[in-house]
């Protein structure tokens, strides 16, 4: 509530103002600037021709945008420029009434300028039209960015093809050592030779009888039959 008062006080304040403006710079227009330049040479101002043609456009332009809202804070500071420089070269030193060439007049409307500069002009303005929209632009530009980067995250990545496995590095076989040959035994049951029996090749000398008795005695083991 506070809001809606706020800003219908602030549309209300911007139309008067800016229509007291707008009478004051085309009041100027109509009485030609080569007068108020004149009046404005007389008071002291600088470059009198100069300060006329800017006195006279700030107020005709700087109040038609005070009453649409468009550009308030800007507009109120070139009103407050040309105001300062009314009550310093002209008001000052004649009083408050304006009646009496005061500052009167001058006061009010700078301080409704300072409150329009601080504040703004309200939500019933061209400015805050032009803010709502901006932003809502800027809000649907950042969704619409934080959605096509979800969509970029959430696409399915492209397969990859799996790099072929290098080829086995060929290891030549380990030499086959050949297998040892296995030299035959000796023989042990190979057949004695026989000697001639003239007695010069017997072992230890034996006589025929010895002998004798030696081939009897193998010749019986082996005729034993086989324990059972």
């Amino acid at each position: 509530m506070k809001r809606v008062m706020f800003d219908l006080a602030a549309l209300i304040v911007r139309i008067l103002i800016g229509v007291i403006f707008v009478a004051h710079g085309l009041q100027k227009w109509q009485g030609g600037l080569g007068a108020v330049s004149k009046m404005m040479g007389q008071s002291g101002v600088p470059l009198p021709q100069l300060a006329a043609a800017f006195t006279a456009t700030v107020e005709t332009v700087g109040g038609i945008l005070l009453i649409i809202g468009l550009l308030v804070r800007p507009a109120a500071v070139a009103l407050l420029v040309v105001l300062g420089g009314a009550f310093v070269f002209v008001h000052r030193g004649h009083g408050i009434l304006s009646s009496s060439g005061g500052w009167e007049l001058v006061g009010a409307l700078g301080s409704v300028c300072l409150l329009l500069l601080v504040l703004g002009g309200g939500r019933a303005s061209v400015d805050q039209v032009l803010t709502h929209w901006y932003r809502r632009k800027a809000e649907h530009r950042h969704a619409a960015q934080e959605t096509a980067g979800a969509s970029a995250g959430a696409a399915p990545a492209a397969p990859t093809r799996a790099a072929p496995a290098p080829p086995a590095e060929s290891q030549p076989a380990p030499p086959t050592q050949p297998m040892p040959r296995s030299t035959p035994a000796e023989d042990t049951t190979a057949p004695r030779q026989h000697l001639p029996d003239d007695g010069s090749h017997r072992p230890g000398n034996l006589s025929d009888q010895d002998m004798s008795d030696l081939d009897a005695l193998y010749n019986d083991e082996h005729r034993k039959p086989p324990n059972r």
